[in-house]
């Protein structure tokens, strides 16, 4: 039977959201061990080239626009206060993301806003990077994910020594939803000008990993065990760059370790 962990997986510890996103380690998942053969080979997926990273790159690492998530619980109204707070932030954070999303929509140029489009993209681009990860496969990661996001990433295969990974999607414990859309550009509300997008998707996905020696004896995890794995990932375009597409950004905690930081 499946286990329950309502957290954000890493392999050292969550996120913090005091200092700018840019400055924190981005981690790995916690279930992502290696990668067991897979029916399909997610790396054939096409993403848009790098060529322009070296004059993209000061561009591309904003921070976190907003690193709130709504609570996967709402206190109870018996708590007065935490329930009209919990509440206020809630309908904030709504009307933003309507602005946002309106925003986007008119600064698109080259491709117009999808929810379910833009929710299907980012499951497969989370799915690729857990997958190349495992697999170790930098080239992917590097398209799938943004400068911060794979250096890290990169630094962490380093130290991988001579073991195997693996690691397996078993599909969506809960549908990915939309929990944060933030907008910003510099040219202010004119459909011209440079403007960067950031989407935060609650990603509830059934997991599992085992790692291997190079003997092939199992020294951590269990192929046969599957996790219950929740984590916010915040996703990043530049929505004035027609080349551009969207990709991982980083991971923000889990309202309950919000709470607990």
């Amino acid at each position: 039977m499946a286990s329950s962990m309502r957290i954000t997986p890493s392999l050292v510890r969550p996120l913090g959201l005091v200092r700018p996103l840019q400055q924190q380690p981005f981690l790995a998942p916690r279930l992502a061990f290696s990668q067991l053969p897979k029916t399909t080979i997610l790396g054939v997926r096409s993403y848009a080239s790098n060529q322009q990273q070296g004059k993209q790159i000061l561009l591309r690492d904003h921070g976190v626009f907003a690193n709130y998530v709504p609570p996967e619980q709402s206190p109870s109204i018996t708590d007065f206060s935490k329930w009209r707070l919990t509440k206020w932030r809630n309908m904030k954070n709504s009307v933003q993301n309507l602005l946002s999303v309106g925003l986007i929509k008119y600064k698109s140029q080259y491709e117009k806003w999808n929810s379910r489009k833009f929710l299907a993209e980012a499951e497969e681009a989370y799915k690729d990077m857990n997958d190349a990860f495992a697999r170790g496969d930098r080239a992917i990661l590097e398209e799938v994910c943004l400068d911060a996001m794979y250096s890290s990433l990169k630094n962490q295969l380093k130290t991988r020594n001579n073991v195997r990974w693996e690691w397996r999607y078993h599909g969506d414990v809960e549908q990915p939803k939309i929990v944060c859309v933030r907008c910003v550009g510099t040219t202010g509300v004119s459909k011209h000008g440079f403007a960067v997008g950031q989407v935060t998707v609650r990603m509830f996905t059934k997991q599992s990993m085992a790692v291997f020696d190079k003997k092939n004896k199992l020294i951590g995890g269990d192929p046969n065990k599957i996790h219950n794995v929740l984590e916010y990932v915040v996703f990043q375009k530049t929505i004035s760059d027609p080349e551009d597409i969207w990709r991982v950004y980083g991971k923000v905690a889990a309202p309950e370790k919000m709470i607990k930081q």
